[in-house]
């Protein structure tokens, strides 16, 4: 409940700044800051000797490419297709893309599974933010004809959109903060025991501090011109997704530690990265692009207490 009431202050206070100045400009810093602040803290503990475990764990990491690769991935374009809404399908595509996230470590520690094999899981689906984006990049001009054009509204600002440059996020979200991590271990490991210690506040003030920036942009003004039909799809269709998300999680992995790594990387979406992602291609699929976004956080913030129990449970 805190972390919802965390996302829903910061979504609530960055609409409100933006409608009251007009909203910020969109800066690549904000990737800066979620790979120095999520990213680089879970690279810590991580050595390379670590990769000699990938051999020992093919199965389950296989079984996460499966899973949330294809058929994720495949569940998304249909949910999405039946939505006949190219922004509700290219954001449940980009969620389908980015299982895991900045908090996914936590709930894996906390819940009996493999650290070091979640790590490794983590660290892959990160490595393949760059074909992701290649991916993603490439889907608006494939469904343009199976889906009606989307509705820019007034309230766009940027003409024809912005393509998301795959390298960047890949740099800034991957390499700096392995090379950041590199030098904290070798040269100021006090700071390894203190994020250890406040890891926790650390994801959520970092969190509100991106939701509140990335909801306080001129671009996500265009929420207020979407209309209560397709919210209603756009809430239909994130919670048709997260259920297949889900019902994969419990019946595809088992109970065993490697299982529920695997379980965490499947049942959650990495939605901050997926925010960040959006800013990039919200004048181009539209004002209900950033619906689903904005709704995952509801959905996954509140079902992760109660998939952590049954977790635990089983």
């Amino acid at each position: 409940m805190q972390q919802i009431l965390l996302v829903v202050s910061a979504i609530a206070l960055g609409l409100i700044f933006g409608a009251t100045t007009g909203g910020l400009v969109f800066s690549s810093l904000v990737c800066v800051v979620a790979g120095v602040f999520l990213v680089t803290p879970s690279l810590f503990k991580f050595q390379l000797s670590d990769l000699a475990l990938i051999g020992k764990n093919m199965p389950s990491i296989w079984r996460n490419l499966w899973i949330n690769y294809l058929l994720l991935t495949s569940a998304a374009l249909i949910i999405g297709y039946a939505s006949q809404d190219i922004g509700i399908a290219g954001a449940l595509l980009l969620l389908a893309l980015l299982p895991g996230g900045g908090m996914v470590m936590m709930w894996i520690r906390t819940s009996g599974a493999n650290v070091k094999l979640g790590f490794i899981i983590f660290m892959l689906n990160l490595a393949l933010l760059l074909p992701i984006t290649l991916i993603f990049g490439a889907f608006f001009d494939f469904a343009q004809g199976w889906f009606p054009a989307p509705d820019l509204g007034n309230a766009t600002g940027v003409a024809g959109g912005r393509q998301i440059m795959p390298f960047a996020p890949f740099m800034i979200l991957i390499v700096i903060p392995f090379v950041l991590s590199r030098i904290v271990r070798a040269v100021f490991p006090g700071v390894i025991d203190f994020t250890a210690k406040h890891q926790q506040l650390i994801s959520k003030a970092t969190m509100f501090g991106i939701v509140f920036y990335l909801f306080s942009l001129s671009t996500s003004q265009l929420l207020f011109a979407v209309s209560l039909s397709d919210l209603i799809t756009a809430i239909i269709a994130t919670g048709a997704f997260y259920g297949v998300a889900f019902l994969a999680a419990r019946y595809l992995t088992d109970s065993t530690a490697e299982g529920r790594a695997v379980y965490w990387h499947v049942a959650t979406r990495y939605i901050t990265l997926a925010l960040i992602l959006a800013v990039f291609s919200i004048d181009t699929y539209g004002a209900s692009f950033i619906l689903p976004v904005m709704i995952a956080y509801f959905i996954q913030i509140g079902a992760a207490g109660a998939l952590s129990r049954r977790m635990q449970a089983r």
